[in-house]
């Protein structure tokens, strides 16, 4: 692929995209809608999935040059991580724990919020997404709140699976790591509910509720900067972003994918 000639680079970005033609180089939408298809297929055999093609995918039907662009950076992002793989360690008994955010607004057409979660198990990645928000959250708390729900989904639903194939015991309770502390106290009950502005996620809160009391979930508070889910919804800076693949299990394999340069306790 031709394209492949551009510099590659390490980091992920959350381009500021726009669908006002007053602002826009207009492309022909079968080459947009071709290319990122092609990159679309690349990103699902890596583990450093770059957010940008959630924003990038908004404008297959009316691309300009500015999404070409961020198209192009994707690329520089997969050529300057194509030597990132999964480690998963045999040394480790964490089991599974998961972390979630959310980026209120984000999106300036519909200010739709981003929903970014993971989970690793063991210490190492099993698990993660990045997502736009299908309805409007009038609060950060709401964003945050609605990840958190999703999340404890997925996790319900991975339980389910290990057991049905009988791959794995999951420690209980589950730990998610929450970093908005006014969304720990809505759901813990310590604040009370706006009715306002949250009267209709009022069924999420009794699902996650009733999750917690049953013990397969817990919501602990973790810093921002221990967030390791905060690159899956917003840019952060190399150091950010290379701390988190590290504690996450994704590291540096080799130009094809070996795992020789490894630790021996890595499978």
């Amino acid at each position: 692929m031709a394209y492949w000639s551009v510099n590659p680079s390490p980091l992920l970005s959350f381009p500021t995209l726009t669908c006002q033609s007053r602002l826009r180089t207009k492309l022909k939408s079968s080459s947009f809608w071709g290319s990122t298809t092609v990159v679309q297929l690349a990103v699902s055999t890596t583990s450093a999935w770059p957010p940008d093609l959630t924003c990038l995918s908004q404008f297959l039907e009316n691309p300009g040059i500015q999404h070409w662009n961020g198209f192009l950076h994707v690329l520089t992002y997969l050529k300057g991580t194509q030597d990132l793989g999964l480690v998963y360690s045999a040394d480790q008994a964490q089991g599974i724990i998961s972390y979630s955010d959310a980026d209120w607004g984000n999106f300036q057409k519909t200010r739709c919020s981003v929903t970014g979660y993971l989970a690793t198990f063991d210490g190492s990645l099993v698990l993660w997404k990045t997502q736009k928000q299908p309805t409007i959250s009038l609060s950060t708390v709401e964003a945050e709140y609605k990840a958190v729900c999703n999340l404890a989904s997925e996790l319900l639903r991975l339980q389910k699976w290990c057991q049905e194939c009988s791959l794995c015991q999951f420690k209980e309770p589950i730990p998610i790591y929450e970093d908005n502390q006014s969304c720990i106290n809505v759901i813990n009950g310590n604040a009370k509910l706006n009715n306002k502005c949250m009267k209709h996620v009022n069924i999420q809160l009794h699902f996650f509720k009733e999750v917690m009391d049953s013990s397969k979930v817990k919501l602990v508070y973790v810093p921002t900067k221990l967030m390791l889910a905060d690159f899956l919804t917003k840019s952060v800076d190399r150091q950010a972003l290379s701390n988190s693949l590290s504690s996450l299990g994704v590291l540096q394999l080799g130009v094809k994918g070996s795992v020789e340069n490894c630790d021996q306790g890595h499978t």
